[in-house]
């Protein structure tokens, strides 16, 4: 009889010795930063932007290894035209994508997002029109952009709330 009690208390033991061990990894898990973290936000940006070159995908392992925690970053096609990899600062945010026409000027939804991840989007295959724009939704706050390269000095252009982390 004493040695069936042993063994359940040893077994009991047991189970909680490992269970903590896990509720600490877990917890230790939890609290390891983000690589988003290290994108140098200001205040009020709530989203990054990185030109990744045109008609191909360049640099993308750079941006990988420094910003995201995933290599599973989602490609969205409006044209043959630049790649931007779109960092978004909060997973809260909703995301909408829309293409603009050039020769209507309406913009057409193709794409939402509830709970937003960094994506890459190919677009702007004219360098004077931008055919899409990028809809950003957080707490009472709905803010746009076209990523798009400035005619007049070269430089990426990624709207007011934006920051630019092209390398």
């Amino acid at each position: 009889m004493k040695k069936p009690v042993v063994y359940a208390v040893v077994i009991i033991a047991l189970i909680v010795l490992f269970s903590g061990c896990s509720v600490l990894q877990t917890e230790k898990g939890d609290s390891e930063p983000k690589k988003i973290e290290s994108i140098p936000f200001l205040k009020d940006q709530l989203y990054a932007v990185a030109y990744l070159g045109y008609n191909e995908i360049g640099e993308l392992s750079f941006y990988i290894q420094e910003y995201l925690d995933s290599e599973n970053i989602p490609i969205h096609y409006i044209s043959k035209g630049e790649y931007y990899l779109v960092i978004p600062r909060y997973s809260n945010m909703s995301l909408s994508l829309y293409k603009n026409d050039i020769q209507t000027m309406d913009s057409t939804l193709i794409f939402e997002e509830k709970e937003c991840r960094p994506f890459i989007i190919q677009c702007n295959v004219s360098d004077i029109f931008p055919d899409a724009t990028i809809r950003f939704a957080y707490n009472d706050e709905t803010i746009e952009f076209s990523p798009y390269i400035s005619l007049k000095d070269g430089t990426v252009v990624v709207g007011d709330r934006g920051i630019n982390i092209t390398k």
